[in-house]
């Protein structure tokens, strides 16, 4: 599956680069940093979790082919650094079979993912000097590592407070869902400041073998993932 997504997100590149051989309409190349929440999502009934810091910057470039009206329609990707932090707590059901009491579980989740975007793009013109940038697609994250934090268990059970997050616990891939949106300020010279919105929701499994995956007797497995919202400045340049 890891190299199935490795050849897609090569695709999508091969399939921006190739138009450029042929002269596209236009390209946008942007530099953006910001920040917001780590929010996250699961099927487990018995966890609960809380926003906390989100930290996002990287480089995209929209590749427009097509025009629709005033409309420029085409291509994104680029490389984001993304580094989500969430808050949860799990309710661990009682084991009377091995004596073991219910136990709740307290943590914060730090994980840090390099995001390949691969999404359809639109450059809608507002005024002569201002545009709104659209894009929504797709997303593949690679895992880079991570850290649970200030861990803590009620009824006390001596426990570790803190454990790392790396490839024995983690999978190494998040794929998921892309949406960004922001306006163009024109400053001339073909360059814009660009602050923008983006939403990441993860749609696959973050917690592979860790505390918070849990399969129980009726033999449902609880599958967290992680989502990130930003608001990012940028800086934008038209390349042609």
């Amino acid at each position: 599956m890891r190299h199935l997504w490795f050849a897609l997100v090569l695709a999508a590149l091969v399939a921006l680069a190739l138009p450029l051989a042929a002269g596209a309409i236009s390209l946008d190349v942007e530099a953006n940093a910001g920040a917001g929440l780590g929010l996250g999502s699961t099927n487990n009934p018995a966890e609960t979790g809380s926003p906390r810091f989100a930290f996002q910057g990287g480089i995209e470039g929209d590749l427009f082919l097509f025009r629709a009206g005033p409309v420029d329609l085409g291509f994104s990707t680029g490389l984001e650094y993304d580094n989500m932090t969430n808050h949860g707590t799990v309710n661990n059901p009682a084991i009377p079979a091995l004596g073991e009491p219910a136990i709740t579980v307290d943590s914060d989740n730090d994980y840090v993912y390099l995001i390949v975007p691969f999404v359809l793009t639109s450059r809608i013109p507002l005024s002569q000097s201002m545009n709104l940038t659209l894009r929504a697609g797709g997303f593949y994250g690679f895992f880079m590592g991570g850290q649970a934090t200030n861990i803590t268990y009620n009824p006390a059970v001596g426990g570790p407070t803190s454990a790392t997050l790396n490839s024995s616990n983690t999978p190494p891939g998040l794929l998921g869902l892309h949406f960004s949106g922001g306006v163009d300020f024109g400053l001339g010279g073909g360059l814009f400041l660009s602050p923008s919105v983006i939403f990441n929701m993860g749609l696959t499994n973050t917690t592979g073998t860790s505390m918070t995956n849990y399969t129980f007797g009726n033999g449902s497995t609880y599958v967290d993932s992680l989502w990130s919202l930003s608001l990012l400045i940028g800086i934008k340049y038209n390349v042609f």
